[in-house]
């Protein structure tokens, strides 16, 4: 009964205060606010026991093991593995399963087929595959290995560009360092290409120099690897605006560029290109001529000696005035350029 009283008497003791206060709100009679809804959480799974563990461990590394099959190209492993998976434990396992055996059913039967025919069929299934996910692009590389593999010696540059196809550089390396006879500029081209595959661009650089001199014509040029040496022709016709086809003098322009390295020797006779026009042969023999008197200018007894020099120089300026000139404008604190003479000391302009 106190206890009501005070609390009572409180009550008018607040409101005559607020009174004091007109537009001042009390709190009773207010309800507070809803609370958030009550969310019933279900209860949780009872924990997996230990054989539980290990046969959802073995269906995962079962799964693996197969995947793994799958992209190394072996099927009727990989098949074998997908049998023995539950389809309740992944729900693609069904459709992996079907896939893996349509494929395997495809292998098989590009296997009956003649020698070309195989290599065609082979190489249209592993680009099929190898644009899609893994495993199968890893398959699908796989296949277009393989039908590199089964061409003969006479397609060196061919099987080469396919192991490139199917990330394969070392391969492709092998084949044509193993390609009999002297290297054509296709081989060559092909070379540099795998060695900026592996990251060498020195080396690689080298093989494209020795193509340009041998046929800076073959139609590998058009899409070799390395950016630089591709825009070549465009340096040669634009920049240093040499006198007939551009694609004839990309081997001297790289070099004097700083892009192709230059020869450490002349380079000598080398044939020219079977099917070339007259005027290319032509522009292809000065082209030529200008990269052997490049060479001679950077030998230490032509430096020394000012008519060897010379000599050398009005070879290059025959060879090609537009080129000997753009030459001439790199070479400012070079070695090999000469200095006119000046005064001596001891005279005085009169």
């Amino acid at each position: 009964m106190a206890l009501a009283l005070a609390s009572g008497y409180r009550s008018a003791a607040m409101a005559a205060q607020l009174a004091l206060f007109p537009g001042t709100v009390t709190t009773e009679g207010i309800e507070a606010a809803p609370g958030p809804p009550m969310v019933e959480v279900e209860p949780l799974a009872a924990p997996l026991s230990a054989s539980q563990m290990g046969l959802f461990d073995a269906q995962v590394r079962r799964l693996r093991t197969a995947l793994d099959a799958v992209a190394i190209g072996d099927l009727p492993a990989a098949a074998s593995l997908f049998e023995g998976l539950a389809p309740e434990f992944d729900p693609s396992v069904p459709t992996m399963r079907r896939r893996v055996t349509e494929v395997q059913l495809a292998v098989e039967h590009v296997g009956t087929l003649p020698p070309a025919a195989r290599v065609e069929a082979q190489l249209e299934l592993g680009r099929s595959l190898a644009t899609d996910i893994d495993p199968w692009t890893s398959l699908g590389r796989v296949l277009i290995a393989r039908a590199a593999a089964e061409l003969g010696p006479g397609d060196a540059v061919l099987a080469a560009r396919l192991f490139m196809e199917a990330r394969d550089p070392q391969r492709a390396r092998s084949v044509l360092l193993a390609a009999a006879g002297p290297p054509n500029a296709a081989t060559l081209f092909a070379l540099g290409d795998v060695e900026t595959a592996l990251d060498d661009r020195p080396a690689a650089r080298r093989h494209y120099r020795d193509a340009l001199l041998l046929d800076p014509f073959d139609a590998a040029f058009d899409a070799v690897a390395d950016e630089d040496v591709c825009g070549l022709p465009y340096v040669a016709e634009f920049e240093v605006e040499v006198e007939g086809d551009p694609q004839a003098w990309c081997a001297p322009v790289g070099i004097v560029a700083g892009i192709l390295p230059r020869p450490r020797e002349a380079i000598g006779e080398l044939p020219m290109p079977a099917d070339a026009p007259a005027d290319r042969s032509e522009m292809l023999a000065r082209a030529r001529e200008f990269v052997d008197a490049l060479v001679r200018t950077g030998a230490p007894d032509v430096q020394r000696d000012r008519d060897a020099l010379l000599d050398a120089r009005r070879c290059m300026k025959r060879a090609s005035a537009a080129l000997f000139a753009w030459y001439m404008a790199r070479q400012v604190g070079r070695p090999d350029v000469l200095v006119p003479p000046t005064p001596s000391a001891g005279k005085t302009a009169r």
